[in-house]
């Protein structure tokens, strides 16, 4: 839009028009159609769907705004969060958890050991495992994080992370497969003991459940081999639609961009 209003010449830029799915594959058929110029999701998301898109999409870039993963614990379940904490050092030091960034090209993400909890209780003391089993909600939508492979089997970078945390726990792995928006609403009832499902720790869910940090991981914008509408950042969304997941982090980033 032109303004001379102030005697001089100002444009502003339409609005971004965000259509959000239930899934990243289904945003991701939006873009191949054509009716989304672009989707924005985690990075390594975006990098995985333009590796096994056979030459048709590309990631823009580097990743933007790089954010850490959390392992979701119900607020107030101490022990439990102790007792992960724990497990996930062990797993650093043994070097499982590098050779499953690396398996999955996800190195780029690697974090530093959390801290030593103060007090780590024995895993037969921890209330959520006493069953012997440590129940991972999961949604198999978002590779290379968590997906169903060629055989219908379970896959993915943070199946094969939690299956190590509960080997380091001594304690069955048993995935609760759900919605990404239904994660939470599980953990904070008791369905499930941990959430580990390339879940952004942000403020509001932070509100929902403790989390450990896991991996860090930016946003990625996908788009058409070629970039043929030419986005380089965020603000080159403007006037554009864009495809994403419901429920994600990348929601609000898009919501937040100014195009005035």
């Amino acid at each position: 839009m032109l303004s001379l209003a102030t005697g001089c010449i100002s444009i502003t830029k339409k609005p971004v028009t965000p259509h959000t799915f239930a899934s990243t594959p289904r945003a991701v058929s939006e873009l191949r159609r054509g009716w989304a110029q672009a989707v924005v999701g985690d990075y390594p998301v975006m990098a995985y769907m333009a590796r096994e898109s056979t030459g048709t999409l590309e990631v823009v870039r580097e990743q933007f705004d790089p954010r850490p993963f959390g392992i979701g614990v119900k607020k107030g379940a101490t022990p439990l969060t102790a007792a992960i904490t724990s497990a996930l050092r062990k797993t650093m030091d043994d070097s499982t958890y590098m050779q499953v960034l690396r398996n999955w090209a996800l190195a780029i993400g690697k974090i530093d050991p959390p801290a030593t909890p103060g007090v780590v209780p024995e895993t037969k003391d921890v209330p959520q495992l006493a069953d012997g089993k440590l129940q991972v909600g999961i949604e198999l939508a978002f590779a290379p994080m968590e997906f169903y492979d060629e055989l219908k089997h379970e896959a993915g970078a943070d199946i094969e992370l939690a299956q190590a945390l509960a080997k380091a726990l001594g304690v069955e792995f048993e995935i609760v497969t759900m919605g990404f928006d239904d994660l939470l609403p599980a953990l904070e009832s008791g369905k499930v003991d941990i959430v580990m499902s390339a879940m952004t720790i942000t403020p509001a869910r932070a509100g929902h459940a403790d989390f450990v940090p896991y991996m860090m991981a930016g946003t990625g914008i996908l788009v058409k081999l070629g970039n043929p509408t030419n986005i380089r950042r965020l603000h080159d969304l403007c006037g554009k639609t864009v495809a994403l997941q419901e429920g994600t982090a990348q929601v609000g980033i898009v919501q937040s961009i100014n195009c005035e």
